[in-house]
């Protein structure tokens, strides 16, 4: 059986990979934390990135968002010599100049150009999963950032434990369903992928903000493992009825259910994050994420901790905390 997420050893962390992190959500008996970050907004504190204070404070699973796998970035880490070059030729040059030295000079080498998702893990001992774009005819999110089987590919090799494809009003429930099925065919039954919809860019006549319980059948039938809500009141419609429909629905096909705040409230008071965070526990869902709204690609690290706690109480949340590569 697999040992629960919440407690197992970062060096574990930094290396499971697909259906593995599964079934470490699976039964951690609906107390695994998520917290989201934008790879290339710099460090809110400096010297460290996003990542690792996602993980200081409390989370299991650091999930990353706009990472482009033809242009690798990490920032708050520092930049490899073939990053530098990578992005050179893309247009990009942070190669020091005579008339760029000191706290300059040293902040652009921590923008973390060439450095992978297995370089995080490695450095911070956590499950990173990874948000790529929905492909479509009209396509325009770079290639590198793209649910295609190439993508795909190059991003598990790069490090992601596990891939979310999340799809707005735009998307139609097929559209949505032949990127998974296209995924799955490609990648194959080892990997994890996981199905969501979120009214960014704004909503749509007709069209559902997030996946319905009716939805969420269609996207576990089509290769997704799990499938993302949003918190009960964090968008129109989103009731707690209809988002444990959502769940029971997952769960009752065999896959897992996430519950996210990514409306920008994970940057509220910490009072809103933790009702938001008991009103998802009451769904019933495995893993709960908290998004990346806040100040430069987190965020505030308190509200982290104030959800995890929420999520899993203090004696998990500390132990994640605490606990080092190293030990």
């Amino acid at each position: 059986m697999a040992k629960r997420i919440i407690e197992s050893h970062p060096a574990v962390l930094a290396k499971l990979q697909g259906k593995e992190v599964l079934e470490t959500i699976r039964v951690s008996g609906g107390r695994a934390v998520s917290a989201e970050i934008v790879v290339f907004h710099p460090g809110l504190i400096s010297g460290v990135s996003n990542g690792a204070l996602c993980a200081a404070f409390g989370a299991d699973i650091v999930h990353l968002n706009h990472y482009d796998v033809e242009k690798p970035q990490i920032a708050g880490m520092t930049s490899t010599n073939e990053g530098k070059d990578t992005w050179a030729k893309a247009g990009v040059s942070i190669f020091q100049k005579d008339e760029v030295e000191g706290p300059p000079s040293d902040f652009l080498e921590t923008l973390g150009f060439g450095r992978t998702i297995w370089d995080l893990r490695q450095s911070i001992g956590r499950v990173c999963s990874l948000s790529l774009e929905v492909d479509f005819d009209g396509a325009d999110a770079p290639k590198g950032r793209l649910s295609t089987p190439e993508t795909a590919r190059k991003a598990i090799d790069q490090g992601a434990a596990y891939l979310t494809l999340v799809g707005t009003p735009a998307h139609s429930t097929e559209v949505l369903a032949n990127n998974f099925r296209k995924l799955r065919q490609s990648l194959g039954e080892s990997a994890m992928l996981v199905a969501g919809r979120m009214p960014w860019g704004g909503s749509r006549v007709g069209m559902p903000d997030f996946l319905h319980a009716d939805e969420v059948e269609v996207m576990i039938k089509a290769g997704a493992d799990m499938v993302m809500l949003p918190a009960p009141g964090t968008m129109p419609n989103a009731t707690m009825e209809a988002i444990t429909d959502a769940v029971s629905m997952a769960h009752k096909l065999g896959a897992v259910a996430e519950i996210t705040i990514g409306t920008t409230q994970e940057s509220s008071d910490e009072g809103t994050v933790r009702r938001l965070a008991l009103d998802s526990r009451l769904t019933g869902a495995d893993l709960f994420q908290i998004g990346d709204g806040g100040y430069s690609g987190m965020t505030i690290p308190e509200n982290i901790l104030a959800f995890a706690i929420a999520i899993k109480g203090r004696r998990h949340t500390y132990r994640r905390m605490a606990l080092q590569m190293q030990a």
